[in-house]
């Protein structure tokens, strides 16, 4: 009996007080991402290996680059994008995203943004993603062409950026859409 109350207290402090699992260590690529727009839209979706409905999360890791620009030093971001719905391809239920992006943060319409947009926010996004070549991470293509906003129900272009014809639509009318190049 004594044998089986030490094993049982035992086995409790193992599940009380088992070591925590350490998180994926993912390295940040040292690279820029480099932008490059999509001429139409059947380039923006051909040019993309998944595109995807779901949101980011705030939080992101972040690598100073040895580059600088006028407006402050280049930063690599990498952070979460959780999948509610793939349009096209699959993958995990959590894709990493790199993007490039700027220390101190230049202000909203500073056209630096353009070239680099940085993370991304909070909210509900389709994004057009595409590996980086030799790792588990993704990029999103074309910069602020590749995302789109869903707001109540329905997709947002950026202004400037992203597709008109991409505009306005629910989310089963994006996929029809995108479906048709």
């Amino acid at each position: 009996m004594k044998v089986w109350s030490t094993f049982l207290i035992c086995i409790c402090l193992l599940f009380t007080f088992h070591l925590p699992v350490q998180a994926q260590k993912i390295a940040i690529p040292k690279q820029v991402v480099n932008i490059k727009r999509a001429a139409n839209i059947k380039n923006l979706v051909n040019g993309s290996t998944l595109i995807a409905y779901g949101w980011y999360d705030t939080s992101y890791k972040r690598q100073p680059l040895k580059k600088s620009v006028q407006e402050g030093q280049l930063v690599n971001f990498v952070q979460n994008f959780h999948v509610d719905k793939y349009l096209k391809g699959t993958s995990g239920r959590i894709i990493t995203v790199l993007s490039t992006g700027i220390e101190p943060l230049p202000l909203p319409l500073n056209p630096i943004n353009k070239i680099y947009p940085g993370p991304m926010g909070e909210g509900r996004y389709v994004s057009f993603l595409k590996p980086v070549p030799g790792t588990k991470i993704y990029t999103i293509v074309g910069g602020w062409q590749g995302v789109y906003p869903v707001y109540e129900g329905k997709t947002i272009t950026l202004e400037e950026e992203g597709f008109p014809e991409l505009n306005e639509l629910t989310l089963r009318q994006f996929e029809a859409k995108i479906k048709s190049y």
